[in-house]
């Protein structure tokens, strides 16, 4: 079902709000003396490169988010919008930025960053969790109008690349905690070395990432499916800019079998993403107009007319 012209403007307040904090985060450390170069590289944590001081505070997710934020709020100033956009973008607003309650609040935190920094930070997450609410509700009661046509689902395809891409993602997720038993819970609790102040731990990003892409396969609902997709797309990518930097993809035929298939996951992971949207964008059909009724004919007319007919 589609929004009403009130509930849009409520979505494009909300959205905009996201989008600004976001942004203002972002440009806080492009403020900082290190290059955009450099700062991507610290995104990707692909580099040797001293954290900045003041700290780095921004991961790769908050670009993603950025991107998130910005085309909602592009399709909420037009008509059409339908509930599943708003609600999709409250849940992964919701995922992403609960895990600041407790990586903040944690001691290591305080070795990170000031306690003025740090209390910025678990601000800007309460707000962006009141926001994803905020979200949410306007979803779930807002007025709506026509239902959404038929050309709103997604193809076959996406769902077969998105279920196929939780699974390989799930399957590293679960060959770290195989490996790795006792660092493993760091990837959900923050004490990872170098975690950025408002990024989510790699294990529960990765884990949003699946639980996503997974339920957006089974779902067929294109606004969670562009979500799922962008966050698949961004794992392929940070992976494959990895792979660059640090020389793997030149050595490939020369590496061990395991970390062959890992740059083969990466690669499919990117590829994966980039076409569940471009079949989500560039292939989306448009909803029919609905056509009035045919008139119905009236009796013919008696073959004696009446005096007055």
């Amino acid at each position: 079902m589609t929004l009403t012209r009130g509930a849009r403007i409520t979505v494009v307040v909300l959205s905009a709000v996201l989008t600004l904090i976001v942004a203002g985060w972002i440009a806080r450390d492009l403020a900082t003396p290190l290059t955009p170069l450099e700062l991507w590289r610290l995104w990707s944590s692909a580099a040797p490169a001293p954290i900045p001081t003041p700290a780095q505070t921004t991961g790769f997710e908050q670009l993603l988010l950025l991107t998130v934020y910005g085309a909602l709020l592009a399709a909420a100033l037009r008509p059409g919008l339908t509930a599943a956009a708003p609600a999709a973008v409250g849940a992964i607003t919701l995922a992403l930025w609960l895990p600041g309650l407790w990586v903040l609040s944690s001691s290591w935190a305080g070795l990170r960053v000031t306690d003025e920094l740090r209390t910025q930070g678990l601000c800007t997450s309460l707000a962006a969790l009141a926001l994803g609410v905020g979200l949410l509700l306007t979803a779930a009661t807002a007025g709506r109008t026509r239902p959404a046509g038929p050309g709103r689902r997604m193809p076959v395809a996406a769902s077969v690349l998105l279920g196929a891409s939780a699974g390989v993602l799930a399957g590293w997720e679960i060959r770290s905690a195989v490996l790795r038993p006792a660092a493993y819970p760091d990837r959900f609790t923050g004490g990872e070395p170098l975690l950025p102040l408002l990024a989510a731990p790699s294990g529960w990003l990765t884990a949003v990432t699946v639980l996503l892409s997974a339920v957006s396969a089974l779902a067929v609902l294109r606004p969670p499916a562009l979500i799922a997709a962008v966050f698949v797309l961004g794992a392929g990518v940070r992976g494959a800019d990895t792979a660059l930097r640090t020389g793997l993809l030149p050595r490939f035929a020369e590496l061990p079998p395991g970390e062959r298939l890992l740059m083969g996951s990466w690669a499919f992971e990117a590829l994966a993403g980039a076409a569940v949207l471009l079949l989500l964008t560039l292939g989306r059909a448009p909803a029919p107009e609905p056509r009035p009724a045919p008139p119905v004919p009236g009796p013919p007319p008696p073959a004696s007319r009446p005096p007055g007919w």
